[in-house]
């Protein structure tokens, strides 16, 4: 729902919406800052990693994020912001002080955490907070690997949040450097992958995962596309 009337939009987040304040901000990099929010509104709520939350972003733009962090007894959520581009979440994420006031719609969906002890994450840096949330849940004992493809300027921030996966440089096309990694890398068939950003390219990672060099069932690859190329928020 990245685009609604207003006049829909209005009593929408009215009514859904729970209250949140900005409670710090942390510049990670050039094209990254993470945000947390806080509220009584927020305790209690259903947050698991992968879970869905929306912000007005504009008098007709609403857009998903997924926390990367949360504590439903203290009622703060995280979320990793990309600050690249003029679009409508970018301009709203970057205004973003401490003290501002705004409706957090959700959370929504079911946890992305699977069964196994070997997990494979693939995708760009509109996943970092996917991948950061997914880490921390499946604990330190799993054997997690992967990579993700971010700015170049945002490489050293990325590394930091996901020590465990490879970052890459990002090449001329969405997902081109996430994908030869794949393509090259020796991958042993984990129990479950998680690809997740420019959704071209998670098609083509799941195909890539699911051929025969690997060999996952793709019940076993989970994904999520955060954007496509020419189309606003998804």
């Amino acid at each position: 729902m990245p685009t609604v009337p207003a006049l829909i939009a209005d009593p929408m987040t009215r009514w859904m919406g729970r209250r949140a304040v900005v409670v710090g901000v942390e510049v990670l990099s050039a094209g990254l800052v993470r945000v947390r929010f806080a509220g009584e509104a927020l305790r209690g709520r259903a947050w698991q990693p992968g879970c869905e939350i929306e912000f007005r972003v504009g008098e007709r733009e609403l857009r998903h994020y997924t926390p990367a962090a949360f504590d439903g007894v203290a009622g703060w959520i995280d979320v990793v912001f990309q600050l690249y581009g003029a679009g409508p979440g970018s301009h709203w994420a970057r205004g973003l002080t401490v003290g501002d006031e705004t409706l957090v719609l959700g959370p929504g969906g079911k946890s992305w955490v699977r069964d196994g002890a070997t997990h494979f994450m693939a995708g760009d840096a509109s996943a970092l907070g996917l991948f950061e949330a997914l880490t921390v849940g499946l604990g330190p004992d799993a054997k997690v690997s992967g990579v993700v493809e971010v700015s170049p300027e945002d490489a050293e921030a990325a590394r930091a949040l996901l020590p465990r996966l490879e970052v890459v440089a990002e090449g001329e096309r969405p997902g081109e450097a996430m994908l030869a990694w794949v393509r090259e890398l020796a991958v042993e068939r984990p129990d479950a992958a998680y690809v997740a950003g420019h959704a071209r390219s998670v098609q083509e990672a799941r195909g890539l995962l699911c051929a025969e060099r690997v060999g996952m069932r793709r019940k076993d690859v989970v994904t999520k596309p955060y954007w496509a190329t020419g189309k606003k928020g998804l």
